[in-house]
């Protein structure tokens, strides 16, 4: 009995055909992710403002407090909610989602949801009753019976630290596809083309090296940062990865001048 043979694809089952490995797709899949780099770096300086007010600010009035949650927030001061615990709803890599509840009707229903870093989630418990702080709206710390105050990630310097490192990573995703598609088209026949050498791990080209530099450090700020651990190790490890990238970019330079090396 033959074997029975795969028919060749067609001109529109595109996902039989590496589709998504066109050259000229690459570049869009690069420009995509410099947007959206770009997006949230835009949002850095609002967020360092943001926290410097936080960090400064006081209390709101009792008078201004929230009971439904529909209601415009106050702005320029934390305000203060007593809430029930639930959760946590969801692990996100390090750290877990918590929703805030609040009685209403006589019955419990959601105020607000919050992140919150694994070594601040480990200390709360559901059903536990809290007071939440809320900056403009966003929960930024929740306070325990017994005065422990447990940080949300959108606590101070951490919320714009977090989309720094998102939006360097999200922007690193530009050099770096650009690069793939440049090695791509070399060995195909066009742009539109899904022949050629598939693209694994790249040398460290300059367009390469810039991706790195955007990766490599924000990957690992972000590790102790969502772990919840000091500002100060996260400063320590994002900015080893860029030391440790700087070196290598410059060896790899280093090397590609000597004569005789090609790049």
């Amino acid at each position: 009995m033959s074997r029975r043979t795969k028919e060749p694809p067609r001109g529109w089952q595109f996902w039989r055909r590496a589709f998504w490995t066109r050259p000229a797709l690459l570049v869009l899949y690069g420009l995509l992710a410099g947007v959206l780099g770009l997006l949230a770096l835009v949002d850095v300086p609002d967020g360092i403002r943001d926290a410097v007010a936080m960090r400064r600010a006081v209390e709101c009035p009792a008078g201004t407090m929230r009971i439904e949650p529909d209601v415009d927030p106050p702005k320029g001061c934390l305000e203060r909610i007593p809430v029930t615990l639930s959760g946590p709803w969801h692990s996100r890599g390090p750290g877990s989602g918590w929703h805030l509840m609040v009685v209403q009707d006589a019955e419990y229903v959601l105020f607000a949801e919050t992140d919150v870093p694994t070594s601040g989630s480990r200390r709360l418990r559901d059903e536990a009753e809290a007071e939440a702080l809320l900056w403009e709206g966003t929960p930024v710390a929740i306070e325990l019976p017994a005065g422990d105050r447990v940080e949300t990630e959108a606590w101070g310097h951490r919320g714009w630290l977090q989309t720094l490192f998102l939006g360097m990573f999200a922007a690193s995703g530009l050099p770096m596809l650009f690069e793939a598609a440049r090695l791509k088209r070399g060995t195909a026949d066009g742009w539109w083309s899904v022949r050629g050498e598939k693209v694994g791990l790249m040398a460290l080209s300059p367009l390469m090296g810039i991706a790195c530099l955007l990766a490599i450090p924000s990957m690992l700020g972000l590790v102790p940062l969502m772990l919840g651990l000091r500002l100060q190790w996260v400063a320590v490890v994002a900015l080893l990865g860029l030391g440790l990238v700087v070196f290598a970019v410059i060896r790899g330079g280093a090397v590609r001048a000597r004569p005789g090396v090609e790049g």
